[in-house]
Formats: C-alpha cells, structure tokens, sequence
C-alpha cells in the first residue's frame, strides 16, 4: 500500500508541470429572498408569497478557464449551469446558462458554443437592474438572450472601440436533416446578429442589429429582425442608463407584420460607499391588427430597488415593480408572439417562452405588482 501511495504521489509531481499554465475559476451565486406578486392579469387568481431562490439574481455555478498556449495565443472556455436553490432538484433545467470554448489573442476572441447575445449583454449595461429580478427590463422588452451552437467573434479594443459579430444555424438545438421534421421547431434557424460599442471613461455606447430566418416553415414566421441603441454614462454618484429599439416579425400565416417598439430608462445613485438606490421605467407597444386586442397594445413597468453591500460578495435589497395596460394589451391577454421563440412573458419578477395561450400558465404567473427582500451572495 505504501509504495502505491508514494507512486501516485510522484506521478502527481510529474503531472503538475503539464497544468501550471493552466488558471480555472469556480464562480457562481446564491440568491434567496422572498416574494410577494399580486394585482393577476386573471380574474380569481389570489396573491401569491413564498421564499424564492434567484430572485435579485439567478442562481448559477460556474466554471472558467484560461490556458496559456504561447506566443500570445491563449485558449478559454466557460461552462456555466443554472441552480434551482429551493427545490429538490438542484440543477435548473436541462440547458446550460452558457457552454463555449475559444480561442484568444491580439486578434480577438472566437468563441463556439451556448453564448449570451449582444443585445442581452448590451441591455443589462444600461438596466439598472442588470435584467434581474422584478425590476428586470426584460419583464416587458422583447429579448433574445442566448443562442445555441453560436460562432462569435469579438474584436480587440481599439481605443474603446470594438465590435461583436455571431452566427449559428440553429436558434435552439441542434440542426435538423428535414427542416421539416416536426422536433424542435427552432432548429434550423439562422440566426446572425452584429453588435458594435464604444466605452471612454463613464461613456457606454452600444449598438445591436440580429436577423433570424425560421427553415421549418411549420412555425409560422418568415424573419425576425431587431435593432437597439444603448447608451449609458456614470458620473460616479449616479449612472444614467437608456435604452431604445425596434423589433419586426415577418409572419407567414398573416397579412399584418408584428412591430414592437421599446425602451428603457434608469437610474443608479450611490448613496454612500455601500448603499444603491435603483429606478427605471421600461415601455413597450405592439402593433399587429391580426392579434386580438394586438393593435397598439402598450405595457409598462416601474421600479424601484434599494441594495445595501455587506461586502464585496454579499448584499441585501429590497425591489418593487408594478405594471400598467391599456385596454389592447388587456384584450391580448398573456401570449405574444414577439420573437422567435414564440410568446414572451408580460408580468413582474418572470420571464416565459413558449406558450402562446393562457391555458399554460400557472398561478404562480401573471401577475402585475411585486415585492421581494433577499439577500445574494457572489462567489
């Protein structure tokens, strides 16, 4: 035994000098806090209270890594995984929040994998709310905010210049042999997107435009297009942040094309050196005569969040938000097709893809007012 010991000990030396170049990171976040929702879009359906895991931020674990290959040439990836926190289940269900691999140097970065839009990344520089929680802007902005199978490259920094561009042939899983095959109905999907930015000192300017072309023609949609402005400036004791774009979906099965409209503003004030009052107001309208109720159907959203930093990692807050209609968007009701993915959520605290009726939701959704108090924790 001790000479199989003192084996695997000095193998364990010898193997140490393959990884020296080698830096891994585990990082990650843990978020409870509770939530009170109320004033449902649905007539009988109660307020609803419980203690929620990821509610200022989602829950996740992560790990990323760097290796040095030389001659300036390094080799990156991320592999990050959503947690459910308060449910038996630890893992937050079977898609990975990010999976890619690259490569990097004095020419950028390429990137393969599960990856972040620009359009989500841009978004959450300028939300106050960093598009979490109830405050989130993507309570009612139309976002796409991951795409699978992504090849993207990001250019270096030139004087706070740099630009992002991306393409993946499939929106959601993997390619299909049949466009038509009836799995996935996202498969298939081109999806290319261009992402220019500009930073200097407190300055952020982004811009984004995304294209995304269905191939199974089983959903419905010819193309979705969106263009975003972002601009953000921070004066040290306040950061402005805003946000303005246009989404049009050429459908198929309709005459009348859905456009949306959408912005943002918000505000950061740093009290003192560890207390941040957070607002922003975030609004949207919707033009389709083919909805019911879709014509110039409007939605927006208040908030308002108070963080108080513990530490560098951990901090306590409290966010409020509250929705208001007009009697179009009360008449559209829940569903919306508004991306590619099919209906987008139009309520406080949530973010829904998929059905496109009433009939799929749950009591723990639609809802228009929210409280929570937490605490969060980043490691």
């Amino acid at each position: 035994m001790q000479k199989k010991l003192i084996a695997l000990a000095v193998a364990g030396l010898v193997s140490a000098p393959a990884f020296a170049q080698s830096n891994v990171t585990i990082y990650g976040t843990i978020d409870y806090g509770y939530v009170w929702t109320g004033n449902s879009i649905f007539h009988g359906v109660d307020s609803r209270s419980g203690i929620e895991s990821g509610v200022s931020k989602a829950n996740r674990l992560g790990f990323k890594g760097v290796e040095d290959l030389g001659n300036g040439l390094k080799a990156v990836f991320v592999l990050e995984q959503g947690l459910n926190g308060d449910k038996g289940a630890m893992w937050k269900g079977g898609d990975a929040r990010q999976a890619y691999a690259g490569l990097a140097g004095g020419f950028g970065t390429i990137a393969f994998g599960r990856q972040y839009t620009p359009q989500h990344v841009f978004l959450g520089a300028v939300d106050p709310f960093a598009n979490n929680g109830l405050g989130s802007a993507k309570n009612v902005l139309s976002v796409d905010q991951r795409l699978d199978n992504l090849a993207a490259y990001i250019s270096p920094n030139w004087s706070g210049f740099s630009f992002i561009v991306g393409w993946t042939w499939a929106y959601q899983g993997d390619e299909d042999m049949d466009n038509d095959s009836g799995g996935l109905a996202l498969s298939d999907t081109r999806v290319w997107a261009i992402a220019p930015s500009y930073t200097n000192g407190g300055l952020f300017v982004g811009a984004n435009y995304h294209r995304a072309k269905p191939k199974n023609d089983d959903i419905l949609i010819e193309n979705v297009s969106a263009a975003d402005l972002f601009v953000s400036y921070d004066f040290g004791p306040v950061k402005l942040g805003a946000a303005y774009g246009q989404r049009k979906t050429n459908n198929i099965s309709t005459a009348e094309d859905t456009k949306i409209r959408q912005w943002l503003i918000g505000a950061t004030w740093k009290i003192t050196s560890n207390d941040s009052l957070l607002a922003s107001y975030t609004n949207r309208k919707v033009k389709d005569d083919d909805l019911t109720g879709g014509s110039d159907a409007k939605l927006a959203q208040w908030a308002i969040g108070y963080e108080h930093a513990l530490s560098k990692r951990t901090a306590l807050y409290v966010q409020y938000a509250h929705q208001t209609q007009n009697s179009s968007q009360k008449e559209l009701g829940y569903g919306l097709y508004n991306n590619v993915s099919g209906a987008r959520g139009s309520y406080v605290g949530y973010t829904y893809s998929g059905g496109s009726t009433d009939s799929t939701l749950g009591v723990t959704e639609g809802y228009r007012t929210g409280i929570a108090v937490g605490v969060r924790h980043d490691f």
